[in-house]
């Protein structure tokens, strides 16, 4: 398959490249194949496997005017967004997150409005289920809770992962959880404002 480099970093041994398909596919460095490191808008042969990551991939040539036509339409399409995004308010935010195309979307990013939004929405539902249940006495509301979680929970996942995108961070640093004194730095991301810069998962959020 054939495409174009649209960023690679270089800290994080990791870039992007969009297909001639419309898709866009992660790579890191060792698929490289070239002696020059890969730069924006490098056109590049490349195999895809079955994480729908790029694999052994090969420089073409750089064309500018490419890369400036293959961007325009994402270019375009993000400003829209953006300018939509100005008026969201609460219910906005959260129906973004919890629609078919971001429910498991984990390659984007997300800034801190749609991300803190909607986990004041699960929190919102946990307490107004948790009232219910202690004033009617409603054992069976528990089960209504954990079922209403499970649903949540991959959309939950996939703003946290859009949100460290967002700020420049890969998804696995959420994995840094785990050793309890990894909260603070990820708290930290969560709390952060928008990297204004575009990166291997897109252009800014805001």
């Amino acid at each position: 398959m054939k495409g174009i480099v649209l960023s690679y970093n270089e800290s994080l041994k990791e870039g992007l490249i969009s297909g001639n398909d419309g898709n866009r596919y992660s790579f890191f460095n060792t698929e490289w194949k070239e002696s020059e490191l890969p730069s924006r808008g490098q056109q590049v042969d490349f195999t895809v496997n079955a994480l729908d990551q790029a694999t052994s991939i090969y420089v073409i040539h750089s064309s500018n005017n490419f890369v400036n036509q293959s961007l325009e339409p994402d270019l375009t399409q993000n400003h829209e967004q953006l300018k939509q995004e100005e008026n969201y308010g609460f219910f906005d935010w959260v129906m973004k997150c919890i629609k078919l195309e971001n429910y498991v979307n984990f390659t984007g990013r997300a800034r801190r409005a749609e991300y803190w939004y909607f986990q004041l929405f699960q929190l919102l539902i946990s307490v107004v289920i948790g009232i219910i249940a202690g004033l009617s006495g409603i054992d069976k509301l528990s089960i209504l809770a954990n079922i209403i979680s499970v649903a949540l929970f991959l959309p939950s996942l996939a703003v946290y992962v859009r949100r460290l995108h967002d700020v420049n961070r890969s998804g696995w640093w959420i994995l840094i959880s785990f050793t309890i004194i990894g909260i603070i730095p990820l708290f930290i991301w969560l709390i952060r404002e928008t990297d204004p810069k575009p990166n291997q998962w897109g252009s800014p959020a805001k």
